[in-house]
């Protein structure tokens, strides 16, 4: 299918993932010397571009032993300064006791400690780069042979309560990770419960039409043609409804396992990576510690530091990526599955009114889901881009201070949580107007002017009112009085198959890409926002759409822009215009434009004006109120807060704004 190709390319072969190791340190040479063979292929891991998400697909579970084991291994390192400081009083013969017990732990663990608990590779002797580090660390340390209470005390409060307190913040955020890891599954199987829910829905309705069927042709009346037609209009709406969720289910699957778990899969390697460069400031504070009272052994110590120092947290990763590889094939697509009991096949059955009217309100409130959540999306992409490259720089640094790592990675594990949850509904929004659009026949209007879409599944609230983004519709004279306030989908001057016609296309996914940046088919995604159109533009013609030219022959144009027509669309579906704002011409995509004038000739404009500048505006505002987030799109707001306004109140009674680090929408009238 041709959804695969880009991912066909990123697994087609493997060996591209990996290429020549380039200045590995002297003492671990030995640890990835000739690579690892698989199929008569070797394999040379690049430091920068490593990701257990890219290489180990689906082995969350894995890598969080992996990762749990490593941390619980502080706990041994604890231990270890702790029962140093007690034995440096005594010195001597307990303290080579002590470190040969140590090394006996080491020899123990250190095959589950660098290749994890069920490797696909045994590592043989190698050991992991932390590993090395340790021994060389227990190495020295049996060559300390002087008392002193100083030293004792310095290894009790800060290194062993160090370790202990790198312990419980590395216990922390991989809780973080696992509650994110589990919603991810969760959001996973509903999307499958859902899928199996209308499946069964579906059936149902398809046994119901049979029966009806049966029916109407034992005893033929028009009550039981009626029935007929009521459970054919049922069973025509149950099965729109199980294809929108198998392709929903399809693209939240490729989503998980192509972006989500990816995503969860690095925060696990970054959590331990984390934690081996703040285990290597505990053990340099250690070894300057005994530098400091033991200026015979400085030369060991100085040994153990620089072993400790071409530990660098990825060759860990590396070496458990390498014992750790094995093929894993995608879960295949779901596809529909006809019911047993009624003839049918993989279109969209619109035979009525009823049906396409049914549609057209899923469209528009799927269409009123992706305009909210396009702002809020755009700002989290924003601000997970900033962090992800700040992460980026922090982990090619050598001297990057681990603990402000941890504390990075935090903040980026908060806003990648919300930003996933986020982008998840846009995705399911889109994926339904996709479904709607790329399966109803041209021949029908999908047009969405003056569809009501009414929250009759619940009470609207006391600010439902005012969170609406468009006109309150009232029922005319004669019509059901005690209809609720509705959401008013309006497009002026929307054709056919009007405004999220762009989604007319296969769906893509979204493939997780090297953990050093965030994929520019995330972040790049002005091109498929919807924009709304400057009415008091004075030029007949205007921009629909933005758009971004791929070639030299096309023009990159936004909403707003005043543009002239040079070429009509002669069938290609692109035209060619000038864009008077920036004074280029080229080629655009004719759905994104409407041209109201015949082509003709322009002449260069004069050269605009220096433009003015204005000072950014950085309004304020006092809650008045306490409000509390009833909707994920919104924050809560105490009474005396300071409120930064990102953008004023449109009218709808509601402003975007931040406080106390959140952004979202707040009720306007709870602040002056």
């Amino acid at each position: 299918m041709c959804r695969r190709n880009m991912f066909l390319k990123i697994l087609d072969p493997i060996v591209a993932r990996f290429s020549l190791l380039h200045e590995i340190p002297h003492h671990f040479e030995t640890i990835l010397s000739g690579g690892f063979t698989i199929q008569n292929t070797t394999f040379r891991i690049r430091m920068s571009n490593i990701s257990i998400g890219n290489d180990l697909r689906d082995s969350y579970t894995e890598t969080r032993k992996w990762v749990i084991s490593n941390t619980k291994w502080l706990q041994d390192l604890a231990s270890f300064y702790r029962e140093r400081a007690k034995l440096e009083k005594e010195y001597g013969d307990k303290l080579s006791a002590l470190t040969k017990d140590y090394f006996s732990k080491k020899s123990n663990g250190t095959v589950v400690l660098s290749v994890g608990e069920t490797p696909t590779i045994t590592p043989g002797s190698l050991e992991a780069a932390s590993q090395v580090a340790w021994n060389e660390v227990l190495t020295q340390t049996e060559t300390i042979s002087k008392d002193h209470k100083k030293l004792a005390k310095e290894f009790q409060l800060q290194i062993a309560d160090e370790f202990t307190s790198l312990e419980k913040r590395c216990d922390q955020i991989l809780g973080t990770i696992d509650s994110f890891n589990h919603e991810l599954v969760n959001k996973r199987d509903f999307a499958y419960n859902s899928l199996e829910k209308a499946k069964r829905r579906y059936d149902e309705s398809c046994q119901a039409m049979e029966a009806a069927r049966l029916k109407q042709t034992k005893a033929s009346s028009t009550k039981a043609q009626r029935k007929l037609d009521e459970r054919e209009h049922e069973m025509n709406i149950a099965k729109n409804d199980y294809l929108i969720q198998v392709n929903q289910t399809n693209r939240l699957k490729d989503k998980y396992y192509f972006q989500d778990v990816p995503e969860a899969l690095d925060l696990l390697q970054d959590l331990n990576e984390s934690r081996i460069r703040v285990m290597n400031s505990i053990w340099k504070k250690a070894g300057g510690f005994e530098r400091e009272l033991h200026k015979r052994v400085e030369q060991r110590l100085d040994g153990a530091d620089e072993i400790i120092s071409q530990n660098y947290p990825h060759l860990d990763t590396s070496m458990f990526i390498k014992h750790n590889f094995r093929e894993w094939k995608e879960p295949d697509d779901y596809q529909y599955i006809p019911s047993s009991v009624w003839h049918d096949d993989e279109h969209f059955a619109v035979c009525s009114d009823v049906e396409l009217h049914d549609l057209k309100i899923r469209l528009a409130k799927a269409q009123n889901s992706y305009n909210r959540l396009q702002l809020v999306v755009h700002e989290e992409m924003s601000s997970l881009s900033r962090l992800n490259k700040k992460k980026q720089d922090m982990k090619t640094t050598n001297d990057t201070d681990p603990y402000a790592f941890q504390e990075l990675l935090k903040q980026y594990l908060t806003t990648v949580v919300s930003f996933t949850t986020h982008e998840t509904s846009k995705l399911e929004a889109e994926v339904e107007i996709e479904s709607i659009q790329n399966n109803v026949s041209e021949s029908h209007d999908l047009n969405t002017d003056n569809i009501d879409v009414s929250r009759r599944s619940k009470k609207p609230g006391m600010f439902g009112m005012f969170k609406r983004s468009a006109a309150v519709s009232k029922c005319n004279s004669g019509a059901d009085e005690a209809s609720e306030m509705s959401v008013d989908i309006t497009s002026k001057s929307s054709p056919k198959h009007h405004g999220l016609h762009l989604f007319r296309t296969r769906r893509t996914r979204a493939v997780s890409t090297e953990s050093s940046e965030i994929q520019s088919s995330r972040m790049d995604d002005s091109s498929s926002l919807m924009s709304i159109t400057n009415e008091d533009n004075k030029v007949g013609n205007r921009v629909l759409f933005p758009y971004t030219k791929q070639d030299a022959d096309e023009v990159t144009i936004v909403p707003g822009n005043i543009i002239g027509l040079i070429r009509q669309d002669d069938g290609s579906g692109w035209i060619k215009i000038r864009n008077i704002t920036t004074g280029h011409e080229g080629f655009v995509p004719s759905t994104y434009v409407e041209i109201n004038e015949v082509p003709t000739p322009f002449k260069p404009a004069p050269k605009a004006p220096p433009p003015r500048r204005n000072p950014t505006s950085l309004r304020t505002v006092i809650a008045v109120y306490d409000y509390a987030a009833k909707d994920f799109d919104e924050i809560s707001i105490r009474a005396g807060d300071v409120i930064k306004v990102i953008r004023d109140d449109t009218g709808n009674g509601w402003t975007y704004g931040e406080v106390r680090g959140s952004r979202g929408l707040f009720p306007s009238n709870y602040c002056n």
